[in-house]
């Protein structure tokens, strides 16, 4: 069941010109909206990529179906700039992200990331940017409490995985990591990796399904390419492993600690051209 949104709050940075809005349950939500300026399959990466990463154990916020009616956008003139004119988005059920609360920043520099609690996660990150094709640098927001001293890392932001609205899978070393290298300063080996890319290799295609049914179909179009890129994805399991060695092995050294002298376990078939 959708939400409602009963009131819009204001705009956010980025291409996609995403909205604050307020929803029925009385908890706020950035919302991605049809109709805007990146494409409205970013809604639909954005669905299926943040429940797949809370699903390995990611900190990634809510996502959620936010049902935005045609009176709120008519009231409230929810509106993108396109080629420097209004146009009014589309109404209809959007993509809704849980509001990180408290107080938030999007950047710390090297020396404050010994305070972000879960710093360890940049690994299982990067795994899963790797799986998905993330054509994004990886977005995160640092949040904490007022008077804590320490940090948590939320990751946010998954509209461009799948090569955003291609559906397509060109990979590539240095795509879809951290800008700061300080974030992965501490891998050392494959451990380090651990949980998270082992419940990637092994994620079930069945609850991958049941999150793709989930997906209401004005998001992305065809429902023949829904199962293809979820056939790719499930293909695609088997080469993380590689594509994280590829980034390890790059001219930007992200792991000058590691230790081990072994490559990476053998992946299975290539993947199909179509991917």
């Amino acid at each position: 069941m959708s939400l409602k949104a009963i009131a819009h709050i204001s705009q956010v940075r980025g291409g996609s010109q995403a909205r604050i809005m307020l929803a029925d349950d009385g908890k706020k939500y950035v919302t991605k909206l049809m109709g805007n300026p990146q494409c409205t399959r970013v809604l639909a990466n954005d669905y299926l990529a943040c429940r797949l990463a809370r699903m390995v154990g990611l900190s990634v916020p809510e996502p959620v179906i936010v049902l935005v009616d045609e009176d709120t956008i008519r009231e409230q003139e929810i509106t993108f700039t396109l080629a420097g004119r209004a146009v009014a988005a589309r109404p209809g059920l959007q993509f809704g992200s849980a509001l990180v609360s408290g107080e938030v920043v999007d950047w710390l520099p090297g020396t404050m990331l010994g305070r972000v609690r879960n710093l360890r996660e940049f690994a299982g990150l990067l795994a899963f940017d790797k799986w998905t094709c993330n054509a994004d640098g990886r977005q995160v927001v640092f949040h904490k409490e007022m008077r804590e001293r320490k940090y948590n890392a939320k990751f946010i932001d998954f509209g461009y995985c799948f090569n955003a609205g291609e559906w397509s899978f060109p990979d590539a070393p240095l795509r879809g990591v951290y800008g700061l290298n300080d974030v992965y300063e501490r891998i050392e080996s494959w451990d380090d990796f651990a949980p998270w890319l082992s419940r990637i290799e092994r994620f079930p295609a069945r609850q991958l399904q049941g999150i793709a049914d989930e997906i209401p179909c004005e998001w992305y179009g065809e429902r023949a390419e829904l199962q293809r890129l979820l056939d790719c994805l499930l293909e695609r399991r088997s080469i993380v492993r590689q594509l994280i060695e590829d980034f390890r092995t790059s001219s930007r050294n992200p792991f000058p600690n590691w230790t081990m002298t072994t490559s990476p376990p053998a992946t299975q078939s290539l993947i199909s051209a179509t991917c």
